[in-house]
């Protein structure tokens, strides 16, 4: 908008200077009411004079013309009394209909008071009398654009233009459109034309490189960009530009350049410094950030917002120990920042060193921003330390915090899923679901912990709901279907479930296994063992799917392969190893333990 709004003055100067005459005579109207200009003639003539604090006041308020409200008007505006100005406006309009010069001021006032449906009621009516006030047309355009009523800012736009075809400010108008309803193409079209029309457009440079960028075509917008750089060399903007185009196109060697070319003619300039280390950390250029890195924590010392960002570029990087060494610097200069000892905890958790994250996590104190999810981030490090219960009061501490938040149900749930108290997970994830019926992940996990408690009914009613939310949800097609196999039930219904599984999620081991294992049950043992072996193959280590193969395995007449994949089975088992001891037994019983 501020195109629109900053060149509104210039537009109008033809009206003004139209009404130049018009607001002379007002003034002298004025002055000879309020009794200034009879007192200077009685200077030279000598009559006497009635003051003007003779006048009656109602008197004063019907003749006094249009530039006295106008004076006025400016002078409220000036103290920030807008409902006064534009009172006053108003005034002055009612006293001279025909200015156009006024009602635009008082449009603009009534923009200022966002009264936007009495500044579209006037500027069409400037436009009813002037169908060619380009001003007022673009004033109709900019209301509509405030408005987000885009079709009709774009009408009267193009209006505008037609009017006035090199105007540079209704180029970019327009352009700005044009590109919020998604029109690209046509905006891309509209900026080249005006880099024609005025070659040292720098705002028709940039807007095209802007506009050719964000539609790939990146050839025209380093052109575009390079340009500006020749229009305007010590402008940055277009340089940071180019960066991402060059970073888009792989092009490593310019993108370097071109922060270092921001760097030379700004030595201070924090983001490209910023920047070039970060480029050179995604570069695998670990020594080279490190040394741009360093250079700016050394420069920005007092400065901890760039020390603290550089810190964070790390943790996004996964170069936890720079990171942590980075935000021990900070914590050295102000160790009362509850922030740093956050994204300290998450540097020394990437490290894997639990009893320091630990300990920074919990200077994180209660009241800060990052308090509970400190308190989340420590619930897993105890529940990884081995210390559920500790790891339980710590989430319900996070839930406390926020209780209508359906992630913390969901983690507090997994906790008491992991503890294998099945009764507290179904309750503290229908706790969760109460919140968000439609919360993915819980039903799917409320599903599973049914299942694991024993109540196969409930869990096919759980996957059945979760698959009327999300038809394509691959885990509980598969979870259904791998269930009526278990179960012996609907078998050409849990084929069809499977393979829908397997269609959005192709080359999954768990899922390939549960559509051998329908064959398993259906009695079609070779197609079983296919499906098994490349489920086998997917999943290498687990000891169901390994469990499953051998019992294929067993029914096509192999025992040795049975037994083999027994043993792999049984290698991979933590715990109720005894049933496939009793297989391996049983099958070096009947054909000898060198099947």
């Amino acid at each position: 908008m501020t195109h629109f709004w900053k060149g509104l003055a210039k537009a109008n100067e033809k009206s003004r200077y139209k009404e130049k005459e018009n607001m002379f005579q007002n003034l002298i109207k004025a002055l000879i009411i309020l009794g200034v200009v009879p007192s200077l003639l009685s200077c030279a003539t000598g009559e006497k004079t009635v003051p003007a604090r003779e006048i009656p006041p109602t008197v004063k308020a019907k003749d006094v013309g249009a530039y006295y409200y106008y004076t006025q008007s400016r002078l409220m505006k000036k103290r920030g009394e807008i409902n006064e100005a534009i009172e006053m406006l108003r005034k002055a309009v009612a006293r001279d209909e025909d200015s156009v010069y006024l009602k635009s001021e008082l449009a603009q006032l009534y923009l200022q008071h966002n009264d936007h449906k009495q500044a579209l009621a006037i500027t069409q009516d400037i436009i009813k009398k002037d169908p060619k006030h380009v001003p007022s047309i673009i004033m109709i355009g900019g209301i509509n654009a405030v408005l987000n009523q885009h079709a009709e800012a774009i009408e009267a736009y193009e209006k505008a233009l037609a009017m006035d075809p090199e105007s540079e400010r209704i180029h970019l108008l327009l352009g700005s459109e044009y590109v919020k309803s998604k029109e690209p193409d046509k905006a891309l079209e509209l900026y080249q034309a005006l880099t024609e029309i005025d070659p040292e457009s720098f705002s028709g440079h940039f807007h095209l490189g802007m506009v050719a960028s964000s539609l790939k075509r990146y050839d025209l917008a380093e052109a575009a960009f390079l340009e500006c750089l020749e229009l305007q060399p010590d402008y940055e903007q277009p340089l940071f530009e180019l960066v991402s185009i060059y970073e888009a196109t792989e092009k490593h060697e310019k993108v370097v350049e071109t922060y270092e070319r921001v760097l030379d003619n700004n030595p201070d300039s924090i983001k490209a410094a910023v920047g070039l280390g970060h480029y050179y950390l995604k570069m695998g250029r670990t020594a080279d950030a490190g040394q741009v890195f360093e250079e700016l924590k050394m420069r920005s010392r007092s400065n901890p917002l760039v020390v603290k960002q550089i810190a964070l570029i790390y943790l996004d990087q996964k170069e936890y120990l720079e990171a942590a060494r980075t935000l021990q610097l900070l914590v050295e200069d102000d160790a009362d920042k509850p922030e740093i000892h956050y994204f300290l905890g998450m540097a020394f958790e990437g490290l894997k060193q639990t009893d320091e994250a630990i300990a920074a996590y919990e200077k994180v104190g209660q009241g800060a921003s990052y308090h509970r999810s400190a308190l989340v981030h420590l619930s897993f490090l105890y529940e990884e330390k081995g210390d559920p219960d500790r790891a339980i009061e710590l989430m319900k501490q996070a839930l406390e915090e926020e209780p209508n938040d359906p992630g913390s149900y969901l983690f507090l749930g997994a906790l008491y899923e992991e503890m294998e108290s099945y009764d507290e997970a179904i309750d503290t994830l229908q706790r969760g679901l109460d919140l968000q019926p439609d919360h993915i992940r819980l039903r799917f996990r409320l599903g599973v912990v049914y299942d694991k408690a024993g109540n196969k009914e409930a869990c096919i009613s759980e996957m059945k709901a979760l698959i009327q939310i999300d038809p394509t949800h691959a885990e509980a097609l598969n979870y259904l279907g791998y269930t009526y196999s278990e179960l012996g039930i609907n078998l050409d219904e849990a084929e069809k479930l499977i393979k829908r599984a397997m269609k959005h999620k192709p080359n999954d081991g768990y899922i390939t296994d549960s559509f051998g294992w329908v064959y398993y049950k259906k009695g079609l043992f070779e197609e079983a063992v296919k499906y098994l072996e490349e489920a086998a193959r997917l999943v290498s280590d687990d000891p169901t799917i390994l469990e499953h193969l051998g019992e294929a395995y067993i029914k096509v007449n192999n025992p040795t392969e049975a037994l083999k994949y027994y043993k792999k089975a049984l290698e991979n088992k933590k715990k109720d190893k005894e049933p496939i001891e009793r297989k391996i037994e049983s099958i070096e019983k009947e054909f000898g333990q060198d099947t």
